[in-house]
């Protein structure tokens, strides 16, 4: 309370320590019961918050099983690095490809002639170059002011309609000149130049001569040869001369008779390693449920002590579940892979799944595709595990819902709290005056009692005197 409290100035008695006292009686049993439903609801959000992240972890890990394209995924690789990289997608046939690159496709340079270096900042003075790439041309207009070897490269590399030719000044012992080249490989994109200057350049030469250019660097195709059998391409990127598979040359085999790699095997198989590491995955985190479970729902007998779960109907149902799904076959899979006991993955008294490593190893080798349909059908283990775990963890889950009503206690136990809080305020406010009162009525008593006393002193007594 705001108000100034004093000791009963007509009993003397301690009143706040009554006040007080009588207080904190009536406040204790209402505090522990906030505390202990406090303590309750905490621990059911913290348990089913931990039960429902880790079901969620689990829902995840799913997804890449859930996938068919998991299943469909092609893995590349080379007897001999360096030639070449490849991808592959699910159209590609499994197989072995004997590849030899002959030439890489390379793009068309060409440059004009040197400039001495004492006459390599001045002007060319105005005119036009038109650049040539393939069957398509552009012109580009100079200005007298920017005539430059530099302002030159820089207005063909800026041209609005520029059809692909980048340009730069090189430098060497003999002079500078512009060095004119292909954004693209191959022979369809070669460059032709030519040049018209008006005469009003700085120095001997004069726009003019840029047009007179020799060729640094031939377009060339890409050449392999696939099985024997010769693919050209304009660019060293090669899609489908192998269904499905593109090739990416990076350099040429030498093809001589001392040759060491005078080609490189390509294999094409099924992404097997993936999917081996994803159904690893899938053991480990469905044990990681398991264990969180088996921790909530926990009871030890010496101790008597219970897990915050503990004979929890929504755990066990939860248990109950997932434990039916991992043991019964799987409509529409093929033998020999119907379920997962097939895969040699099997059930553990604690409810843990274990891995027989070589089991899978061979199904995933003799049985790839059906391991597919096991788990990525539309009545595969992936679709009917989410589907459950969807009905504890999704927006309409049983677990989302209990967080939902949990909060809500809270909530209700905060207001509770807060509501008695105020009725404490005014209890104490009405204790204490109660116990004012109650001093102030002693203290009237006490008057009384001292005028009563007085007048007994003040009768005169039987021998005529006063006592």
């Amino acid at each position: 309370m705001g108000d100034l409290k004093l000791p009963g100035v007509g009993s003397g008695f301690p009143i706040q320590s009554f006040v007080d006292a009588t207080v904190a009686g009536e406040r204790a049993p209402k505090e522990k019961m906030f505390q202990r439903r406090a303590g309750d609801i905490g621990i059911q959000l913290s348990s089913y918050g931990t039960l429902k992240g880790m079901l969620e972890e689990f829902k995840n890990s799913l997804k890449t099983l859930g996938d068919e394209e998991a299943f469909e995924k092609r893995s590349t690789s080379f007897s001999n690095s360096g030639f070449a990289s490849a991808t592959a997608d699910k159209t590609a046939v499994a197989g072995t490809y004997t590849i030899v690159v002959e030439q890489l496709a390379e793009a068309h340079k060409v440059g004009s002639s040197a400039i001495p270096k004492a006459d390599a900042e001045k002007k060319l003075g105005s005119g036009s170059l038109t650049l040539g790439v393939g069957d398509e041309s552009f012109t580009v207009s100079i200005d007298k002011d920017k005539s430059t070897l530099a302002d030159v490269a820089n207005a063909v590399n800026n041209a609005e309609d520029n059809k692909g030719v980048r340009a730069t000044v090189v430098t060497d012992d003999t002079g500078s000149r512009l060095v004119f080249f292909s954004d693209k490989t191959g022979t369809e994109n070669t460059i032709t130049v030519s040049a018209s200057g008006n005469g009003d350049g700085e120095g001997a030469h004069d726009l003019s001569s840029i047009g007179t250019v020799t060729e640094i660097q031939a377009a060339k195709d890409a050449q392999v040869r696939i099985d024997g059998a010769l693919v050209t391409s304009q660019t060293n990127e090669i899609k489908d001369a192998i269904q499905g598979v593109t090739l990416d040359l990076k350099k040429v085999n030498d093809t001589s008779a001392d040759s060491e790699k005078p080609d490189t095997k390509l294999t094409i198989g099924y992404d097997k390693g993936t999917v081996e590491t994803n159904l690893q995955e899938f053991v480990k985190s469905f044990n990681s449920v398991i264990a969180t479970i088996n921790q909530l729902t926990s009871y030890d007998a010496e101790t008597e002590k219970a897990g915050p779960l503990n004979g929890d109907g929504t755990a066990r149902n939860l248990t109950s579940q997932i434990r039916r799904m991992l043991s019964e076959p799987i409509e529409g899979a093929s033998a020999p892979v119907k379920s997962l006991t097939d895969l040699g993955i099997t059930t553990q008294k604690d409810g843990k799944i274990e891995l027989d490593e070589d089991l899978l190893k061979k199904q995933i080798d003799e049985n790839f595709s059906k391991i597919g349909q096991l788990f990525a059908s539309e009545e595969g283990v992936s679709k009917k595990l989410d589907d459950m775990l969807e009905s504890f963890v999704g927006k309409e889950g049983i677990l989302t819902k209990r967080d939902t009503s949990l909060n809500e206690q809270m909530k209700k136990l905060n207001k509770e709290r807060a509501d008695f809080e105020i009725y404490m305020e005014k209890y104490e406010e009405r204790v204490y005056k109660q116990f004012t009162d109650m001093d102030i009525m002693v203290a009237q008593l006490n008057q009384q009692l001292s005028s009563v006393v007085a007048a007994f002193d003040n009768m005169p007594d039987f021998s005529g005197g006063k006592q």
